[in-house]
């Protein structure tokens, strides 16, 4: 393989695995879930910081692609912001790869794609912390395999499960 390939692979399949993780988390989630907010907090429900992040991901491709960020929009029903983190993981990983092959420009970020990646995985992983901080405040602790294996397990093990592959 040349010109990097396989280390852009790795690089895709590293945002692949943490945006599976947020969907496991996401998934993960009661109905009286979404409503819980971290005590002494800004106020974000579970569910609005999961829309907030799939404001920032799109916000910033967006960015990137036109020297313009969007209007943010307010995903209201967790369908809804479920299929907005599936659809802008997409987005990101398609823009990664342009991005990896030359094919498009990272405004900001010194022009370097992986630290722009580095940067919306450190982002998601703080809202993240506080969605499993909101439930467990409001005694909706996550089950222990969506809390270790899931949400630690996937970037170890190839299943995400704790078994090596």
């Amino acid at each position: 393989m040349q010109n990097g390939e396989p280390l852009i692979r790795h690089v895709l399949t590293t945002w692949e695995v943490h945006n599976g993780i947020h969907l496991a988390l996401f998934d993960a989630i009661s109905p009286a879930g979404f409503e819980a907010v971290p005590l002494r907090s800004r106020g974000r429900t579970v569910l609005e910081q999961f829309n907030h992040t799939v404001s920032v991901r799109l916000g910033w491709v967006q960015y990137h692609r036109t020297g313009k960020f969007p209007n943010r929009r307010t995903l209201e029903l967790p369908e809804d912001v479920r299929e907005g983190i599936a659809r802008s993981g997409e987005e990101v990983r398609a823009f990664l790869e342009q991005a990896l092959g030359g094919g498009a420009k990272v405004r900001g970020f010194e022009g370097n794609p992986v630290r722009f990646m580095g940067y919306l995985i450190s982002h998601e992983s703080h809202h993240r912390g506080s969605v499993a901080l909101a439930l467990k405040q409001a005694g909706l602790k996550l089950p222990e395999e969506v809390a270790m294996q899931g949400l630690w397990g996937r970037w170890m093990w190839k299943s995400g499960t704790g078994g090596q592959g």
